[in-house]
């Protein structure tokens, strides 16, 4: 009875730390840097970690649905750069940027649905499809630019998506906030997103219960796409152009915002709240390491090192204190 009652109170520990950390490592980074650089709390670097952090934001939020369902999706970062260069090369065209942007809003559905129906009809690990999607994102993005960016000339695209206040506020904000509160609402508020957890929680048992598994996991990875596609939108404006290989770290950051967030990478379990928390810290880490010019390969270390005590306390919450 002792060892059942202390094996509870460590599983219960575990798992207070894991939800706590990224509550706790955002206020540890915010007050570091605070006191390591002097620029960290001027507000132009405020407002550009803001709106640099949308894209990210943007799909750790879709990275969430497809973690909570025990899938993965290494594509993004590949796909945010080739949907920026498609962008980019439609409106050098001559095609006006709203247009331009609901092209690439459909494109990035379409490699989403494609995701998806190749991951589940053909019953192929997700991880092994999108990482077959990267590398046809890749290849294509650099053959489409050969590889030189493509330079955005469009003023009102860039001011809209980039300089642009709406009550006071980036625009990327409200785009994020508004993505934020509508995949709350899916996945709270309505049948199918309530399904998500029992299909992550155990498929078979889902399926046994009348949940159509295959649609909601394809209708995860549509959402997905269209989350990436907006992404895109704001890198391209963020940069002022597409390039390929332009947001190389994007994969690595999104899916680390979504563990630090507290998800099971075996499904069944995410929070959309922590997941932004999570990504707030890698962004925060990522504006607050450059300003003192911290070395690329050492960022990696610091990130990789939390994604570590993030997936150690998850699985200690698992086990009751066996790692």
């Amino acid at each position: 009875m002792t060892s059942h009652a202390t094996t509870m109170d460590r599983r219960n520990l575990a798992a207070l730390l894991r939800d706590a950390l990224p509550y706790a490592g955002l206020i540890a980074v915010i007050v570091f840097f605070s006191f390591a650089s002097e620029f960290f709390l001027n507000v132009r670097n405020f407002e550009r970690l803001v709106t640099d952090s949308a894209t990210l934001m943007l799909v750790a939020c879709g990275m969430t649905l497809v973690i909570l369902l025990g899938e993965i999706d290494l594509s993004v970062g590949a796909v945010v750069s080739l949907l920026a260069v498609i962008l980019a090369q439609i409106m050098d065209a001559g095609t006006s940027w709203p247009v331009a942007m609901l092209a690439v809003l459909l494109i990035g559905l379409g490699i989403g649905l494609l995701n998806g129906a190749v991951t589940v009809l053909g019953d192929i690990p997700s991880f092994i499809v999108t990482l077959g999607m990267m590398a046809v994102a890749t290849g294509l993005a650099y053959v489409f630019t050969g590889s030189i960016s493509v330079a955005i000339m469009n003023e009102p695209f860039l001011v809209l998506f980039y300089d642009a206040r709406l009550l006071g506020l980036p625009v990327p904000l409200w785009i994020v906030t508004l993505a934020f509160g509508a995949t709350l609402l899916f996945l709270t508020r309505t049948v199918p997103g309530r399904h998500l957890y029992a299909v992550g929680a155990n498929p078979a048992a889902a399926r046994l219960s009348g949940v159509p598994v295959r649609r909601r996991k394809i209708t995860v990875f549509a959402i997905m796409g269209v989350l990436v596609a907006l992404a895109a939108v704001l890198s391209a404006a963020r940069l002022g152009s597409g390039a390929p290989g332009s947001v190389p770290a994007l994969t690595l950051d999104a899916i680390a915002a979504v563990i630090i967030g507290g998800a099971s990478l075996f499904g069944g379990r995410a929070s959309l709240v922590r997941t932004l928390m999570g990504a707030a810290l890698i962004a925060v880490l990522n504006n607050g390491m450059v300003l003192m010019n911290v070395n690329i390969d050492a960022q990696y270390i610091v990130k990789g090192l939390i994604i570590l005590v993030a997936v150690v306390l998850e699985r200690l919450a698992s086990s009751g204190g066996r790692p």
